[in-house]
């Protein structure tokens, strides 16, 4: 008999390679130490209260940090910040990563300067979920930059937005 869950997982992970996301890097700070991971999967949740969630595999290293500050931020990357994606997918580690990047502190949050939008966020609560935990954060602060442009991932590639038909009228 064929194993049908490892042909599931395989044919989901190929699934969600066709799924676009905006990229953020999903960040905190713990006693002075900053953490930082790139992330995908963030969503808003509702916007009364203003509420995101974001999933992060329970091994990442900004796991435990995050659940122990009680706060974290959600910088969305820009365009102009394609070279920021490998140094907080692996490349570099803790504190190496904020070297990169004009960052600023918002409510004690690591907060990417020149993001394309930025919310800062009280951990709200944590759904353990297979490897991963969904985070749920009420969003304390927010900020943008008025030029749209937001940085994509799609099937592997970092990819930009283009509009079909022009602005909506």
């Amino acid at each position: 008999m064929a194993d049908t869950s490892t042909d599931a997982q395989s044919a989901f992970k190929a699934a969600m390679r066709r799924f676009t996301s905006t990229i953020c890097l999903i960040t905190t700070e713990l006693g002075g130490v900053r953490h930082g991971m790139a992330a995908t999967a963030v969503q808003s949740v509702t916007a009364e209260p203003p509420t995101v969630l974001v999933c992060i595999n329970q091994s990442a290293s900004i796991s435990q940090p995050l659940k122990a500050s009680g706060k974290f931020a959600v910088n969305m990357l820009h365009l102009s910040h394609a070279g920021l994606v490998p140094l907080f997918s692996g490349k570099l580690k803790g504190e190496e990563r904020f070297h990169h990047g004009e960052w600023l502190s918002l409510d004690g949050m690591p907060v990417l300067s020149d993001a394309q939008a930025a919310f800062v966020c009280q951990l709200k609560d944590v759904v353990h979920v297979g490897t991963h935990d969904v985070v749920l954060g009420e969003v304390l602060e927010a900020r943008f930059i008025e030029s749209i442009a937001p940085l994509l991932y799609e099937n592997g590639q970092l990819v930009r937005s283009s509009s079909i038909s022009g602005p909506a009228a």
